[in-house]
């Protein structure tokens, strides 16, 4: 029963959440809370393990949970029903966007989508370079210079992105 209970939950979590894994939260919070299944301190280090692990928070915080209360099924269990919505809803859209192939207005949509996406993207880039490159109301002539070498090794010598994430950490830990 609580492998029946455990998958709903997160299915329910999944299917009622947009915006990405940090929106889950507060309604992670509210079903583990309300269930019993965790206290505050509890869900406080769940947020933290889920945040610091590969992946994506909303499977991770499953995962954990699930993990927590059935071992290695339960979360198994748990990181099936947060993900069957998104596992539902892409089939569904991807069988409609097949139809639709050569639409004019699915490629306009498109047309449309694709520049904000780059946008958001770029907002994004904004706001982490605002409180990356100026620390204190200072410039970080280190951070800029990480950047550009990041870039610059990515560009230009395509190099694999998880070896720079490694060469920037280092760099860090020896500038600071």
């Amino acid at each position: 029963m609580i492998y029946f209970t455990l998958y709903f939950t997160f299915f329910k979590i999944g299917l009622f959440t947009f915006g990405g894994g940090l929106a889950m939260l507060p309604l992670i919070q509210e079903e583990l809370l309300a269930r019993k299944w965790m206290t505050i301190p509890e869900f406080l280090d769940l947020v933290s393990v889920a945040q610091m692990t590969p992946g994506a928070i909303g499977v991770n915080s499953a995962t954990y949970v699930g993990n927590k209360l059935c071992g290695f099924f339960g979360g198994v269990v748990a990181t099936a029903g947060v993900i069957t919505p998104s596992i539902i809803i892409i089939l569904i859209l991807s069988a409609i966007l097949i139809k639709l192939k050569g639409n004019l207005y699915k490629d306009a949509f498109f047309f449309g989508i694709k520049p904000v996406t780059i946008g958001l993207i770029g907002y994004a880039g904004y706001i982490i370079a605002k409180d990356t490159y100026f620390i204190k109301k200072e410039i970080s002539i280190g951070a800029i210079s990480i950047s550009i070498l990041a870039f610059i090794l990515l560009h230009k010598y395509k190099i694999n992105p998880v070896y720079i994430i490694f060469l920037s950490a280092f760099t860090g830990v020896i500038l600071l």
